[in-house]
């Protein structure tokens, strides 16, 4: 057996001491993490605000005088479609502020005064005689009961640091959250007007002292993952967008007063991956039967065969369709998400799956390129076609059509 050298035994005992040290102050660098994260806040919350506001930017910049060659036109076309997209952004939060929240929230009051009388009404109904009892537990649920004791003004200032504490506490936590997101809106705008290339810098210094093999691994799963998470927030943002607006169209049309508050929730709720459809479904035509029930069935009809038609024929259409999960991926990785991170774990399950598949195709298709070359005689001897194909073969039913392009 072979003695370590000098060199070799202190680094043995150096990572001992780290580990002992760890060990021992584990509380203290748990709490210095956590300071380092509650510091890094304003940049997260910014580069992830200057992600989304991206999107729609890009789109913008390629349909801005795309054909011109003139260095002004060069020069100006990002800051000019950051500010068209911040002034639309603007806009939506001014008409949801003043008048699809206030209607959402005139839609939940009805549902408060009206809802419990409905339901008693539904429970007397001759035809739920011999399931009386069981209707009545399962309509007169958790459900209900939270919905008839909501207290919208109370979830609206919770919102902006509860009513427990003192005022000193209370003013502290508003002041931290607005300078909080003050920064990271300032480091959003700083990123998405940056003219400087930083990307370009800082990858050429992670190339320096990574190498070049280890920067293109990295970026390549950068490249995966971006093209995930931007199909994903495209594809539930349209998604949203049709479902609420038909929501609405469709009540409007039948004259229910509430129409544009039952909208806006199936809208909301169609944001959130699998359950946030049927969810919103139903809780919407909850909203609706109270007053009207061939309303509520017309409302479900139309809103169900929308989602339908957009399913088949929009959907697939949107985006890289390499990002796409099978169903099977989409309700593993919802169940997982919403177990582990709750609403915000729901939201990021899929495109995350979404990035851990492709790179596993990815890795799957270099592993049976390179052992095509290693072993072409065998192949050819056997009569077998090419490692291409087979894998082009194997990969069929949607699991992977284009492997490793990544655009």
């Amino acid at each position: 057996m072979r003695k370590p050298t000098f060199k070799e035994a202190w680094a043995i005992a150096g990572a001992v001491i780290l580990v002992c040290a760890i060990l021992q102050g584990w509380d203290a660098i748990i709490a210095f993490i956590g300071i380092v994260l509650t510091a890094i806040i304003p940049l997260v919350l910014g580069a992830a605000i200057a992600y989304v506001v991206a999107i729609p930017t890009r789109f913008l910049e390629r349909y801005f005088l795309p054909n011109s060659n003139s260095k002004l036109v060069s020069n100006i076309r990002r800051p000019v479609c950051v500010g068209i997209t911040v002034i639309l952004i603007l806009a939506v939060l001014a008409v949801s502020s003043s008048v699809l929240i206030p209607a959402l929230v005139d839609t939940v009051t009805m549902v408060q005064t009206n809802g419990q009388a409905f339901v008693e009404s539904v429970i007397q109904h001759p035809l739920l005689r011999p399931i009386r009892e069981a209707v009545h537990n399962f309509i007169t649920g958790d459900f209900v009961t939270d919905l008839t004791k909501l207290d919208i003004n109370g979830v609206i200032k919770s919102l902006f640091g509860g009513t427990v504490g003192s005022v000193t506490t209370q003013v502290f936590t508003v002041v931290s959250t607005v300078m909080t997101g003050f920064f990271g809106m300032l480091f959003s705008f700083i990123l998405l007007t940056d003219t400087t290339d930083v990307g370009y810098k800082l990858a050429n210094v992670i190339a320096c002292y990574l190498g070049s093999k280890r920067m293109e691994r990295l970026a390549l799963v950068a490249g995966v993952a971006d093209a995930s998470f931007h199909n994903f927030i495209v594809r539930q943002c349209i998604e949203a967008s049709i479902l609420g607006s038909v929501g609405t169209v469709v009540l409007v049309a039948a004259g229910y007063p509430y129409a544009l508050g039952v909208g806006v929730l199936m809208g909301l709720a169609a944001l959130v991956p699998i359950v946030g459809y049927p969810i919103g479904l139903f809780v919407g035509a909850f909203m609706v039967v109270i007053n009207n029930a061939w309303i509520a069935l017309l409302y479900l009809v139309c809103v169900a065969v929308t989602q339908m038609l957009e399913s088949t024929f929009l959907l697939p259409h949107v985006g890289d369709p390499r990002t796409a999960l099978p169903p099977v991926w989409v309700t593993v990785a919802v169940t997982i998400g919403g177990g582990v991170g709750g609403f915000l774990g729901m939201l990021l399950a899929i495109p995350l799956a979404a990035t851990v598949r492709q790179l596993v195709l990815i890795d799957m298709h270099r592993r049976v390129l390179a052992d095509e070359t290693q072993n072409a005689d065998m192949y050819a001897s056997a009569g077998f076609e090419t490692g291409e194909v087979l894998l082009s073969q194997s990969l069929k039913d949607g699991d992977g059509d284009g492997v490793g392009k990544v655009e």
